[in-house]
Parts: C-alpha cells; sequence; structure tokens
C-alpha cells in the first residue's frame, strides 16, 4: 500500500520550453472554483476526475524527463493547484527532492496562499498570483495573462531572471503517436476543448 496522495491532472508534457525558464516538465491541474472570464484552459475548470493516480506515480514522468531531457524544473499550471494542496505540497516536495526547481501558477493572492499554505509556498521558486482579468490583458510580459498578476520569486535561483519581462507569444505543439497536444498563448484558439487535441 502507498501513503502517496492521489493527484488529479488534466495533462502533462515532458519537455516543454515556453512554460518557463529553460528546459521544463509541465503539469496542468484538473479543477478551478474561481471561473474566471475569458480562461484560455476551459477544459480544467470543472471539479471532476480526469487523470487521477498517486503522485508517486506521476512523479515517475517527472523523472523520466529529467533523464531523457535534462529539464530544470517543474511548472504547475491548471485548473487551480491549490485546490489539491496535499497533493501539490507532495509533488513540489519530490521535486525539491530531486533538484527541480518550480514555478506555479495560481489565481488565488500570495497574502492568502501565506494564511493558508505557508508550507506549499516554501516549496515554490516562482509564484505567479491573481486570477486572470480579461479587462487587463497583458501583452508585455511573457506567460503572463492579465496586469494585475504578479510574478513572486519566492527564492533566489531566478533573482537575475529577466524571462518574463519578455514580450514573447509563444505556442508549442507536441505530437504523440495518438495525440496532440498544444499549449502556450493561444493554444485556446486552436481547438474548442481536449477532444479536438486529440488525432482521431
Amino acid at each position: 500500500m502507498t501513503n502517496s496522495n492521489l493527484i488529479n491532472f488534466n495533462r502533462f508534457v515532458s519537455l516543454t520550453t515556453i512554460e518557463g525558464p529553460g528546459k521544463r516538465f509541465a503539469l496542468w491541474m484538473q479543477g478551478c472554483i474561481l471561473n474566471c472570464r475569458g480562461c484560455s484552459n476551459q477544459e480544467m475548470i470543472p471539479l471532476l476526475n480526469k487523470n487521477v493516480m498517486p503522485v508517486e506515480e506521476l512523479f515517475k514522468a517527472v523523472l523520466d524527463a529529467k533523464t531523457r531531457f535534462d529539464i530544470e524544473g517543474v511548472t504547475v499550471l491548471g485548473g487551480e493547484p491549490f485546490i489539491q494542496p496535499k497533493a501539490l505540497l507532495e509533488f513540489l516536495t519530490l521535486c525539491q527532492a530531486n533538484g527541480l526547481t518550480t514555478l506555479v501558477f495560481s489565481g488565488y493572492l500570495y497574502e492568502l496562499l501565506l494564511e493558508k499554505h505557508p508550507d506549499i509556498l516554501a516549496k515554490i521558486d516562482i509564484l505567479i498570483d491573481g486570477p486572470f482579468v480579461i479587462e487587463k490583458l497583458d501583452k508585455s510580459r511573457r506567460l503572463i495573462g492579465s496586469t494585475n498578476q504578479r510574478v513572486l520569486k519566492l527564492s533566489p535561483v531566478y533573482a537575475n531572471s529577466d524571462y518574463f519581462e519578455q514580450s514573447l507569444v509563444e505556442a508549442e505543439f507536441t505530437v504523440g503517436a495518438n495525440s496532440l497536444v498544444i499549449n502556450g498563448d493561444g493554444a485556446h484558439l486552436f481547438a474548442e476543448n481536449d477532444q479536438e487535441l486529440k488525432k482521431k
């Protein structure tokens, strides 16, 4: 029997170069209660089981990516990662223990997360906080959806990085044996839902 927490995720990409600094593993978690108008990940909002497994089982894919692609870190998006706090903490702890940097997106503000989940914040190198506000669309910063969202460097790892100050718009296509996964800016424009990302 395993004591690992179950994690519910929508999908992951083993190698991405557009979801944060360097080569990274990207994980999109399932479920969000914020319902930001204009959210580009509509299929990740419903609170339903998508892909559920023990965290330690999922982390095998991260270790495989580290071996195969020499990734430097992991990016966690959603959905809203913090609605699965136990799974998120375990996942980030494993990342840290294996020398991987961590970047996490959350629709909640840092101040609230610091009050409720200081243990999780201690495992994060960069937190991008705040809900997406479509009226405040941000085109000047890489990866950032709206101007109210903050890039908070919670550790010194990326203290001198200007990654987010670059105004690049990027999309990435990952082709598998039976699937096509699109991520990055404007990925939602290529497909209305998850089914359209898969080859029949």
